[in-house]
């Protein structure tokens, strides 16, 4: 295994291990319910940001500031909402919510850690940050891939090699080098065929 992929293998690792734990916490979260699984969120929101930071670290970049944070999430805000609250909104039940509060919870730390790992993979500078284009096309392109069946009630872990070579085709490249990337492997799963 190169550098690249034994970076990304420790991405897949962290996430992995934050996956399990979260989903633990949110299905313990929802056998109690009623405003429980709220504070769990807020929880995760802290290990979801040391993660981040943690992702960073691997690839030699300090820890996620809050302005930056906000470059990343502007983009993205409709997906993050949105999972949130099909899953709030369920997850809140006794009992009932546990499966969606373990879904969510899962689907969403593999999307964020896979995220985190593919912009933290880039090349030098936070340049990647202030380019919405790339933020958004590698979100929309790791909801897709992650988790890897496209359904979020499979309580497998994605793929260990799809993860790994998707983060690690793109450690060094240029922000621009990577939107192309993204936008051609979208078009691909849309079936659209990219123009050369």
């Amino acid at each position: 295994m190169g550098e690249k992929e034994d970076r990304a293998a420790r991405v897949y690792g962290l996430t992995g291990d934050l996956a399990l734990s979260n989903m633990w916490w949110q299905g313990l979260s929802a056998v109690v319910g009623f405003g429980v699984p709220i504070l769990v969120d807020g929880a995760a929101l802290v290990a979801y940001s040391d993660l981040w930071s943690d992702v960073r670290t691997i690839y030699g970049k300090g820890r996620i500031s809050a302005h930056a944070a906000k470059e990343y999430l502007k983009p993205n805000l409709g997906f993050l909402v949105q999972d949130f609250l099909w899953d709030k909104v369920i997850g809140q039940i006794p009992l009932i919510g546990i499966p969606f509060n373990v879904a969510f919870a899962k689907a969403t730390t593999w999307r964020l850690g896979a995220w985190f790992g593919a912009l933290a993979a880039l090349g030098d500078g936070d340049d990647e940050a202030t380019n919405g284009q790339v933020v958004g096309a590698s979100m929309d392109l790791i909801k897709r891939l992650f988790p890897s069946t496209g359904s979020v009630f499979d309580f497998k872990s994605p793929d260990r090699e799809t993860f790994i070579a998707l983060i690690a085709s793109l450690d060094g490249l240029s922000a621009k080098t990577a939107e192309d990337r993204f936008n051609n492997a979208l078009a691909a799963l849309r079936g659209e065929h990219p123009e050369s």
